[in-house]
């Protein structure tokens, strides 16, 4: 098991607002186990953890049940990271209490880049593969990540399908940038603008400039293609296991096909 550390900095920037370079930044600085998203991927426990979550903290979801999340809880996650970025958006304000002794960093982009940025987003998480492996092939895996990831991403916005998700990201990005600029003292938040380089980073962090550029990692492209490998995994094995007697090759090709095509 991995050693227990004080969580030292929340990364709470918005998606597709660079947390995937932020991530490789705070690695570089010397922070250990920094949380991505890409990190769940491949964990279907992690996402497990993130629906209870969901039903823990959102209101609009049926399956709500108000129990709200400590920091023990969680610490059952991200116990050994320094730093929390990318997942930690949807649950801001529960782990801005969970962790006060944490420097928060809220990063910033043009609401119309993000609004389409996103949009994509909101296409690859509901889109014919992710259900066809929602509906499918994870309820024979005994997984549940397709199923948790879109929970999550209704309930943070507080959306009953994708055209009111889409309707609402407006509301979400001020509601989210509000919250935590009128929340988080000013000594400890550092609102950062996608591009300002190490400066300000370093500065808030009192740590020194590397002697390297910025990182600048490309966040689409690194999801689109562990995700795409994820979910060909999945089909593929599930169809090994499965598909002579309960799926049919047909079906495990057909969506596999119908994603490839389009």
């Amino acid at each position: 098991m991995a050693p227990s550390r004080p969580t030292k900095v929340l990364s709470v920037g918005l998606p597709r607002t660079g947390p995937y370079s932020m991530m490789l930044a705070l690695t570089e600085l010397g922070y250990k186990d920094v949380y991505h998203g890409l990190n769940a991927i491949d964990s279907p426990d992690d996402w497990r953890f993130f629906g209870r979550a969901s039903d823990a903290l959102f209101p609009t979801l049926p399956s709500y049940t108000g129990k709200g999340m400590t920091t023990a809880d969680w610490d059952h996650i991200f116990g050994p990271c320094e730093g929390i970025t990318d997942i930690a958006a949807p649950f801001t304000p529960s782990l801005i209490d969970a962790y006060p002794e944490a420097k928060v960093v809220l990063v910033i982009r043009d609401y119309e880049k993000w609004r389409v940025s996103m949009k994509e987003v909101i296409s690859g998480i509901f889109g014919p593969l992710t259900c066809f492996i929602r509906d499918y092939v994870e309820p024979m895996m005994g997984a549940d990540s397709a199923g948790n990831i879109q929970k999550m991403m209704l309930g943070w916005v507080g959306a009953s399908d994708v055209p009111d998700l889409e309707l609402k990201l407006g509301e979400v990005y001020e509601r989210h940038h509000k919250y935590i600029m009128s929340t988080v003292p000013k000594e400890r938040l550092l609102v950062y603008k996608l591009g300002e380089g190490w400066g300000p980073l370093c500065e808030f962090l009192d740590l020194p400039v590397p002697d390297m550029p910025f990182p600048h990692g490309n966040e689409a492209a690194a999801l689109r293609s562990k995700i795409f490998d994820k979910q060909k995994r999945v089909i593929l094995e599930a169809g090994a296991r499965f598909a002579p007697w309960l799926v049919g090759a047909g079906a495990v090709a057909g969506g596999l096909w119908y994603t490839l095509s389009m």
